[in-house]
């Protein structure tokens, strides 16, 4: 069963604990892609460092590409209702919980891959 995480730090210890960070690199970047956003992430940066690029990039998504950012949500699979949750008027905290919610959902896509998949 997945734990419940309290911020994208928490997932990102965990994710790189169970040695899945890779493929949670591979499959952000595959969702990426497959929302027409070429953007890579490499595998060698480190968990502060991609969360912080996300940010940047779902943050620059909502300012200046809305529908690239709603195909990123759609592709990657995060509940409307997830969203809506979200209260906040402040972009970069706003962008800092949709990564959260983001990783939330890539995590389960690589935990389910890798547990069933063995």
């Amino acid at each position: 069963m997945l734990p419940s995480y309290q911020n994208s730090a928490d997932l990102l210890v965990n994710v790189t604990k169970n040695e899945l960070y890779s493929k949670l690199i591979e499959q952000l970047n595959k969702d990426f892609h497959l929302a027409n956003f070429y953007f890579h992430l490499s595998e060698n940066s480190t968990p502060l460092a991609l969360k912080e690029e996300l940010k940047k990039v779902v943050k620059n998504l909502l300012l200046t590409n809305f529908n690239t950012y709603k195909a990123l949500l759609y592709i990657v699979d995060v509940s409307e209702e997830s969203i809506k949750k979200i209260e906040s008027s402040d972009d970069d905290i706003y962008s800092e919980q949709i990564v959260f919610l983001i990783l939330k959902r890539i995590w389960k896509k690589v935990w389910f891959r890798a547990k069933y998949n063995s």
